[in-house]
């Protein structure tokens, strides 16, 4: 167990490491991966020991509900096509081809335990790729396909890790895997999506910040505990809760608890992130320390395999694919050309292992067959891809000129302005509920700001287009009003929103999410908006 100690001291650390990778402007899970080496390298005795099962039940739930919360349900159907391409296709076949080359590598090695290792390092993780990605100013469309692709690719890997974790020991059939896969899949969503629909309707009884999201913390675990208890897929079961909370909860949520919820999520996922990368570091010492009857060469060789294996295999996946007639619609994009080549490129080499890998290699028991070699060798896979292209995509990115800094500044504007707009639509549904302001009144401002909403998503969409992007009129709403009583209370209510919208533009510049250059195109838009106002 961790001691009262250990928890402050990886506090400290985590807090130190990503403020300095704040400043030097690389993703924080790069600096913490190399803060799990340096531990690992150091000479001490002192061990902290984990109950794998708890690893599995703390760190996955929370990490996998807050990417689905993060992702739009609509923008999956837009890309479903690459995304699946690459969660369900691309894992499963990286999950074989580990498997095989490990096997024939350490020859007493089972199957079960080689399909475990190629289901734990065959996930991507999105944190360091979307990070990467949103603050360099990809298009939008490669950052939904890689979001997408971070979330449904740990529920493909891991559920294919559960039932590789089952099979060890047992004597399956290949009608009991499939008959498992299924079960485990349709169960899990059923069970994430009863859950989403119970937490909807339970938090419409309550207006008190705090007890909500209260609640919004217990839905993942909720949902991934029932799943398990009954051998179906926690991870999905949790990725449902996600999805359906993320598409029909929030209008559950009172304002308050809105703005609460990102800041919790954001302390969680950071939190949860640091600590998995420093205790695989005070992990990995007896581990190295019990592998040391290997031969140094043969680990090497293993390590630098299934790196390889990893890497390639998604490599020669999508270029093989988007080879293929049409195939360039794979990845999101519509014809051949070398930017579309250049895009392929940069999906290829994003495929950064991370936290949901690391916490499977550790939630492994610790009878597992060669356990301390699969977390030695996923920690290698980890090391290799996250630091290895995670410091590398940028330069790539911009070597390959995919964005200018005009659309760079065009894209985080329009995602500042969709983030202050969605918060507005939230503002005037609140707003809306009182006897406050005349109904009609509300309806023409809420129809605004979801003309805006649409206006910035189309930016966000087609990035680089100047008929896109150079709409940026107010969504405020400017039909006529009847009588001035209707035009008080529309200058009242587009006041308050307005101000609600400024305030959140400050915490964001605040917690340094935006640029103060940012920030000032955000700011001149609701200035506009402002200054349309009725007298």
């Amino acid at each position: 167990m961790i001691s009262l100690a250990d928890g402050i001291g990886l506090l400290i650390g985590i807090v130190v490491i990503a403020t300095v990778a704040d400043r030097l402007r690389i993703a924080y899970p790069i600096l913490l991966v190399l803060a799990g080496i340096a531990v690992a390298l150091i000479p001490i005795h002192h061990r902290v020991e984990l109950d794998p099962d708890l690893v599995l039940l703390v760190f996955l739930p929370p990490l996998i509900y807050d990417a689905s919360l993060d992702t739009s349900a609509r923008e999956l159907r837009t890309h479903l096509r690459p995304i699946l391409f690459l969660a369900v296709g691309l894992v499963l076949v990286t999950m074989v081809a580990v498997a095989v080359v490990i096997h024939s590598l350490v020859g007493d090695m089972s199957w079960a335990v080689a399909f475990a290792l190629g289901a734990i390092v065959s996930p991507p993780d999105s944190i360091a790729a979307t990070q990467i990605a949103g603050k360099l100013g990809l298009p939008r469309r490669l950052v939904t396909i890689l979001g997408g692709e971070g979330l449904m690719n740990d529920a493909t890997a891991l559920t294919a890790y559960q039932l590789a974790i089952a099979a060890v020991g047992s004597a399956f059939t290949v009608a009991d895997v499939f008959g498992k896969f299924f079960f485990a899949v349709f169960v899990g969503v059923a069970i994430g999506i009863a859950v989403g629909w119970a937490g909807v309707r339970i938090l419409r009884f309550t207006e008190t910040p705090v007890i909500e999201n209260t609640m919004l913390l217990i839905l993942p675990f909720a949902a991934y505990l029932p799943a398990d208890k009954v051998g179906a897929s926690g991870v999905l079961a949790v990725v449902a809760t996600g999805l359906y909370f993320g598409r029909h909860g929030s209008s559950s949520l009172t304002a308050a608890a809105r703005l609460q919820q990102r800041e919790i999520w954001d302390l969680i996922v950071f939190l949860l992130t640091g600590m998995s990368f420093l205790l695989v570091g005070l992990e990995l010492r007896p581990i190295l320390d019990s592998l040391v009857n290997r031969e140094s060469g043969s680990l090497v060789i293993e390590a630098l395999s299934v790196v390889g294996v990893v890497i390639v295999v998604r490599m020669v996946w999508i270029f093989g694919a988007t080879a293929l007639p049409g195939g360039q619609r794979l990845v999101g994009a519509g014809e051949r050309s070398p930017r579309s080549r250049r895009e392929t490129v940069v999906i290829g080499w994003a495929g950064m292992r991370g936290a949901v890998s690391l916490a499977a290699a550790l939630a492994l028991p610790q009878s597992f067959p060669e356990r301390n070699l699969l977390v030695f060798l996923a920690f290698a896979v980890i090391v290799a891809t996250l630091v290895g292209q995670g410091l590398t995509l940028p330069p790539l990115i911009r070597r390959f000129g995919l964005v200018t800094r005009e659309e760079q500044d065009v894209v985080l504007v329009a995602e500042a302005r969709r983030r202050l707009t969605v918060l507005a639509l939230s503002c005037i549904d609140d707003l809306g509920q009182t006897d406050r302001f005349p109904p009609q009144v509300v309806d023409r401002i809420r129809l605004g700001y979801e003309a805006l909403l649409a206006r910035t998503d189309r930016v966000l969409e087609s990035i680089g287009s100047e008929s896109a992007a150079g709409d940026g009129s107010d969504g405020s709403g400017d039909a006529g009003a009847n009588g001035s009583g209707d035009l008080d209370a529309e200058r009242e209510l587009r006041v308050l929103v307005i101000t609600a919208e400024r305030n959140e533009l400050d915490q964001l510049v605040a917690r340094r999410k935006i640029s103060e250059r940012v920030a000032g195109g955000v700011r001149a838009a609701l200035d506009v908006d402002e200054t349309t106002m009725r007298p």
